[in-house]
């Protein structure tokens, strides 16, 4: 089988392939009728609303450094 960028498989402990793991910002049109087949259809409407990788790591950066901002520091 080739491979195809954005999906990977993931084995289970007897090494057999047990789940397929599928980066949705590449392939989320093509599951699109399979999402809808299978009764998922609020997930791709409402992932367009989610951030990026980079976005949450941003803000999360953010929000940490007001909440610890100015404390003392410990040696």
């Amino acid at each position: 089988m080739n491979a195809v960028k954005g999906v990977t498989f993931e084995k289970d402990a007897k090494g057999n392939n047990q789940y397929i793991r599928i980066d949705m910002e590449r392939h989320a049109q093509v599951l699109y009728p399979l999402f809808q087949q299978l009764g998922i259809q609020k997930y791709p409407e409402e992932w367009k609303e989610g951030l990026t990788s980079e976005e949450f790591l941003s803000e999360a950066k953010a929000m940490l450094r007001k909440k610890f901002d100015g404390r003392s520091k410990v040696s």
